[in-house]
């Protein structure tokens, strides 16, 4: 495991909630540490602009700044860990895991696949276009008798998903191209913000305390 433990779960719960947004009193609920403690960090992250807020009252709500490159960096840190821990938990998975790395980084290949992804029970290949030579070279490929199957998208095909899937979000491991990955949820980020400040404007416990001009002044 690498990076801090402490700002890693702090992004986690961010990275992984992606359309919506956080007090500093959810943030420690959920990690259950104490609010001086997360307030301390995001603190940080905000001056840093790892994190980016919206006033609401006398309070705010905080969101991953997809833009930043220290906030990529933390990203990619999360989804490194979250692959070695599974790796680690299912060697079974790892002549699988193999062959698909070996399809991934060939040289007639590795340009046309984006990102690789495991979710669930399914193998997704998010591909720059649905070529058939891939999708049948893959299918060969890998052994017989994985009990995975595959999902080959297009990054369109694959945002459309995403959005639309909040386990997607939460529930998946990047094997392989995470650069890629948080690439595309950068491009992404209008739709994500705009997601997430919907169902803040839902919540009738703040909704009458939202300042519009500041929810349209972190869309920019």
């Amino acid at each position: 495991m690498i990076g801090n433990k402490l700002e890693q779960s702090i992004i986690s719960v961010f990275q992984y909630n992606l359309s919506k947004t956080f007090s500093i009193n959810e943030i420690s609920k959920q990690l259950r540490k104490s609010y001086p403690t997360i307030n301390h960090k995001s603190n940080f992250f905000l001056k840093e602009g790892i994190l980016k807020k919206i006033d609401i009252g006398r309070s705010y709500q905080c969101f991953l700044n997809l833009s930043n490159d220290k906030t990529k960096i933390l990203i990619s840190t999360n989804e490194v860990n979250n692959k070695e821990v599974f790796l680690e938990k299912n060697r079974d998975f790892s002549i699988t895991y193999e062959k698909i790395s070996s399809i991934c980084e060939s040289q007639s290949y590795k340009k046309k696949i984006s990102f690789v992804l495991l979710y669930g029970m399914e193998i997704i290949f998010v591909l720059d276009s649905l070529d058939q030579e891939i999708v049948t070279e893959i299918q060969s490929s890998v052994p017989a008798s994985t009990k995975y199957k595959f999902l080959f998208l297009t990054e369109e095909l694959f945002k459309v998903e995403f959005l639309n899937n909040n386990a997607l979000q939460k529930n998946h491991v990047l094997l392989f191209n995470i650069p890629s990955y948080v690439q595309l949820l950068e491009s992404m980020v209008d739709k994500l913000l705009t997601r997430g400040f919907i169902n803040l404007t839902k919540n009738d416990d703040i909704k009458k305390n939202i300042n519009k001009k500041e929810l349209y002044k972190n869309k920019t």
